[in-house]
């Protein structure tokens, strides 16, 4: 990178810049405008979604920060006095931790970590739970839209497709009149 030089850089940039031309295809894909249009007609959807998401995994990772942290021994021995030490953690979680084991927990991805409390393990649980609910509530919705979207621009594209067919007949039936009055005139 040294031997290049700011020209050089800017002319990688450039080339990959290139990759952007892809986004011209958008124009020429039914499919994709009515991605687009659902994505513009289900925002606030979305935006329900993306909030239910970002709350659930708050929420969760407190929840499991509390159960698998030297702080959750504290307060579950305060809500369970007669619970014995067997089942805690070995190794305290951060709540760095929690909150990215919440974030793949939640979104359905998974986190090759396991949890050492009872109790944790509940809170995993509901966590998953509450992550598929999340995510296919509304979905539904979306779908609707883009399946609406999608049947209104075939149909677009069928009109469109036989009103130039017609024009085409159109076209042809003067043609051939006017081939019909000038052999007539001709005959005469």
């Amino acid at each position: 990178y040294e031997i290049i030089g700011k020209a050089g850089k800017i002319m990688r940039l450039a080339k990959v810049m290139r990759i952007l031309r892809v986004y011209k295809l958008f124009r020429h894909f039914a499919g994709l405008h009515a991605l687009i249009y659902t994505v513009q007609q289900a925002y606030k959807e979305l935006g329900l979604l993306l909030h239910v998401i970002c709350v659930s995994i708050l929420v969760f990772a407190s929840l499991v920060y509390v159960c698998e942290s030297e702080v959750g021994e504290q307060v579950i021995a305060l809500f369970f006095p007669n619970q014995t030490t067997e089942g805690k953690p070995a190794n305290p979680w951060t709540f760095g931790e929690c909150f990215w084991w919440a974030i793949m927990t939640v979104t359905t991805v998974g986190y090759d970590v396991n949890l050492d409390t009872f109790l944790g393990r509940v809170v995993g649980g509901m966590c998953a739970m509450v992550g598929v609910f999340a995510m296919t509530l509304p979905l539904p919705i979306v779908v609707n839209s883009f399946s609406n979207m999608y049947d209104n621009q075939m149909w677009r594209n069928e009109v469109g497709h036989k009103k130039r067919l017609r024009q085409k007949s159109v076209d042809l039936a003067e043609v051939n009149r006017k081939l019909i009055d000038a052999t007539r005139k001709l005959q005469q």
